[in-house]
């Protein structure tokens, strides 16, 4: 009997500290933001290029840095799809290739070779897409743009010549 009373008595104990269970609440933050995209490429602006139309070959051009903190997209893109002759209103307009080299792709396309006719709509030289590459080098690229005038065959006609060759980097989010 001194058995069966004390498990009770112990039965009781147990249920009442049970309904007496400590008290307990929590606050939870839920925290966002944001950093903006940003797109860079140096030098930035109009730069002027007097080329030399009698210069066969590869003339060099110019050195690009250029950095984005998201995916981006560089393309290349002729105003005029050559230089084009100002006296003549474009009735005649001198073919070149622009060469690039250096400029990272995650498309693995090394150095590009564009002919000016085929760039007066926007063309990819590079890109990229990774987040790891961005987050690793800063977005931070460099490349080198080659103009290369193919031979005295298509530079006959006196005047002034004008294209507008454009870069321009692009993020894609």
């Amino acid at each position: 009997m001194k058995k069966l009373i004390f498990a009770s008595a112990a039965a009781i104990i147990m249920s009442a500290a049970a309904s007496y269970a400590q008290d307990s609440e929590s606050l939870t933050y839920n925290l966002n933001g944001s950093i903006a995209s940003n797109c860079e490429i140096v030098p930035e602006g109009v730069v002027n290029v007097n080329v030399d139309m009698l210069n066969f070959g590869n003339q060099g051009l110019a050195a690009v840095a250029y950095s984005c903190n998201s995916p981006y997209e560089l393309t290349i893109q002729s105003a005029n799809g050559g230089m084009e002759h100002q006296e003549s209103g474009g009735a005649i307009v001198i073919l070149y290739d622009v060469e690039t080299f250096g400029f990272f792709n995650t498309t693995g396309n090394g150095p590009q070779s564009f002919n000016s006719a085929a760039i007066v709509a926007p063309q990819v030289v590079a890109t990229e897409t990774s987040w790891a590459n961005i987050l690793v080098n800063g977005g931070l690229q460099l490349g080198n743009i080659d103009l290369v005038f193919p031979g005295l065959a298509n530079s006959n006609v006196a005047g002034t010549y004008e294209d507008q060759l454009t870069l321009t980097l692009t993020a894609i989010l």
